[in-house]
C-alpha cells in the first residue's frame, strides 16, 4: 500500500486536536468529526473558491480574478513594466486580511492556511495552465503583514510550479 497526499504538509490544527480529545467517544479523525459538527456546507463552498481560485489572462499575464481590475493592472504596469512584476503585485494575499475576528488565533494556524493556500494554488495553476510555469510562494518575514501567499509567471524552465 502506498499513500499519496497532495497536501503532505497539512496537519490537524491544535485546537481541533484538543476538541477531539475532549469528546467521548474519542473520534478516529477529529478533523472530520469537527467538520461534521461545526462546518456548514456553504462555508466549505466559499473556502473551496478561496483555495481553488479563478484566473484572468490578460496581455500574457495570469491574475487572480477576484484581485484583477483593468485600472489596477494598467497602473501597476505603468509603474513596474514587467508582466511578472505586475502579477506578483496583484496576485499576493495577506492571510491576516482573510480573517476579521477578535478570537485568539495561533500564528501556526495562519501559517497553515498560507501553506494550504499555496499548495492548492499550485494545483489550480497546474490544472488551468499546464503549458506554463509559475512561482508560488509563502512569505512571512518581518517586512510582511503576517503570512503572504502569491504567485507570478516564470520563464519556460522547469522550475516553477
Amino acid at each position: 500500500m502506498k499513500i499519496r497526499d497532495p497536501l503532505s504538509n497539512w496537519s490537524q490544527p491544535g485546537a481541533v486536536t484538543l476538541w477531539g480529545e475532549g469528546v467521548s467517544p474519542s473520534p478516529q479523525d477529529a478533523w472530520l468529526d469537527y467538520v461534521n459538527y461545526y462546518v456548514h456546507p456553504d462555508v466549505v463552498s466559499v473556502v473551496g473558491r478561496l483555495l481553488v481560485p479563478a484566473f484572468v489572462e490578460h496581455e500574457g499575464g495570469v491574475f487572480l480574478r477576484n484581485r484583477f481590475t483593468l485600472s489596477g493592472y494598467e497602473s501597476w504596469k505603468a509603474e513596474l513594466g514587467e508582466i511578472s512584476k505586475v502579477e506578483k503585485m496583484i496576485n499576493h494575499q495577506h492571510v491576516y486580511d482573510l480573517f476579521s475576528t477578535d478570537d485568539e488565533i495561533a500564528e501556526a494556524s495562519f501559517e497553515s492556511v498560507a501553506n494550504l493556500m499555496a499548495q492548492t494554488l499550485r494545483l489550480a495553476l497546474c490544472g488551468s495552465f499546464s503549458d506554463r510555469h509559475f512561482h508560488v510562494y509563502v512569505s512571512n518575514t518581518d517586512q510582511d503583514y503576517g503570512p503572504v501567499v502569491g504567485f507570478h509567471s516564470v520563464g519556460t524552465s522547469s522550475s516553477g510550479i
